[in-house]
């Protein structure tokens, strides 16, 4: 063989290994799973326009309906957190199949997902997936994201488009617009947004708010007015906190001056850290012996159930201080994952709030006394209970509730 040929033979190896590099590269990985096998829930939820005649609380608001009137059975949520839905196969292909299994079993009204829903690169492919896998349900979902969703700028669909990818569905109750203060400040992060549900009477019996806190990024003048590390996660901004306070002030005069709500994010506030002391060593996945400080005592901390199998991995730095807010306005519960083996609920008997882990919904963390879902009920006459399950459906516990 000629020089020439030699080189033409190596250039088109080259080229051929190039190809193959690239394509491994770029190639999206979709859902390991037949979305199409999937029986759809029968329900008789509907989401009521603010003007609706059956709708009395000003915003609109989702509702069972029965004979042309909103029902008084309970409504039920399910919960479930840190999906990772990645390219790994075999884990995406078994958690699905949980979560299958799972809103089998509920048959829920309602989908509530606290972030980390799908993670790794090329994934634009599992971001439409998952939107193609929670309509397949056949019930309304509200996620929120997490720090997996758009955490690189490479290679990854970005935050901005997986919210605008995912509210296009009918089903989904996200919003992709950006969300602006009373003033016109513009409310930092994707996906903030309320969810309510009525009560027989019209009005708003429980409203969800969620709040985006899973970004890993930070402009450089937040991480030096802040004085933290650059692998700092984002917190609740100021602009979030003054979005929930307007938002929460206009629906409750709206809702006859009442309403009661919880909050949904992905990473934990940073005042759950604050309460509690762990010890310096600590291996991951196993039970921790903790305990409140005696600041958090005296500030009526309790604990309520679960376990911390690891430190809490919140923002260390507070903006917009978000648990003020919530405590204010007499929020009653806060609800995230982030944290996979961990399953902890404590209280605050001062403020009458709890803060809750929603239990792990992927496979990978192999460590099922973390794992399973939960369920809020939302009683149509008023009150709420809130319990834990574990991946084969057995009731761990009812968690916290309100009467009325």
């Amino acid at each position: 063989m000629g020089k020439e040929k030699k080189a033409i033979v190596i250039i088109l190896c080259v080229l051929l290994v190039l190809i193959v590099v690239l394509g491994a590269v770029f190639y999206q990985v979709p859902l390991s799973y037949d979305i199409g096998s999937i029986q759809a829930i029968e329900g008789n939820v509907r989401l009521l326009a603010a003007d609706d005649p059956l709708n009395k609380s000003g915003s609109p608001a989702l509702a069972k309906i029965e004979n042309g009137a909103i029902s008084n059975a309970d409504f039920r949520i399910l919960l479930m957190t840190d999906n990772h839905l990645c390219e790994l196969q075999t884990p995406t292909r078994k958690t699905i199949e949980r979560m299958v299994a799972y809103v089998k079993l509920v048959k829920p009204d309602l989908i509530l997902l606290g972030g980390d829903t799908i993670n790794g690169l090329n994934d634009e492919v599992r971001v439409r997936g998952v939107r193609d896998l929670m309509d397949a349900f056949g019930v309304y979902w509200a996620p929120v994201l997490g720090n997996h969703e758009g955490d690189r700028p490479f290679l990854m669909t970005s935050r901005k488009r997986i919210v605008e990818i995912w509210s296009q569905s009918p089903l989904c109750l996200m919003e992709s617009d950006v969300k602006k203060t009373a003033s016109g400040e513009t409310v930092t992060g994707y996906g903030n947004y309320a969810v309510s549900v009525l009560g027989a009477d019209g009005y708003i019996k429980d409203a969800f708010f969620l709040l985006d806190n899973g970004s890993k990024l930070m402009k450089k003048s937040e991480y030096e007015k802040w004085d933290v590390s650059k692998k700092a996660d984002t917190a609740i901004s100021a602009s979030q906190v003054r979005w929930y306070e307007e938002t929460y002030a206009s629906m409750k005069q709206k809702n006859g001056g009442a309403l009661t709500h919880m909050c949904l994010i992905h990473k934990p506030l940073q005042e759950l850290a604050a309460a509690i002391t762990l010890p310096e060593n600590a291996t991951y996945g196993k039970a921790l012996e903790w305990a409140f400080t005696a600041e958090a005592t005296a500030a009526g901390w309790e604990h309520v159930d679960g376990t911390l199998r690891d430190k809490i991995h919140c923002p260390p730095y507070t903006d917009g201080k978000l648990f003020d807010a919530l405590c204010k306005n007499g929020a009653k519960a806060v609800f995230f994952g982030h944290d996979h083996v961990s399953d902890l609920t404590v209280y605050n008997r001062t403020a009458d709030i709890y803060l809750s882990y929603i239990r792990l919904a992927t496979v990978g963390e192999n460590l099922p006394a973390a794992e399973g879902y939960n369920i809020l009920t939302v009683k149509s006459a008023g009150g709420f209970s809130y319990a834990a399950y574990t991946p084969q459906g057995s009731e761990i516990g009812v968690l916290f509730g309100s009467a009325n």
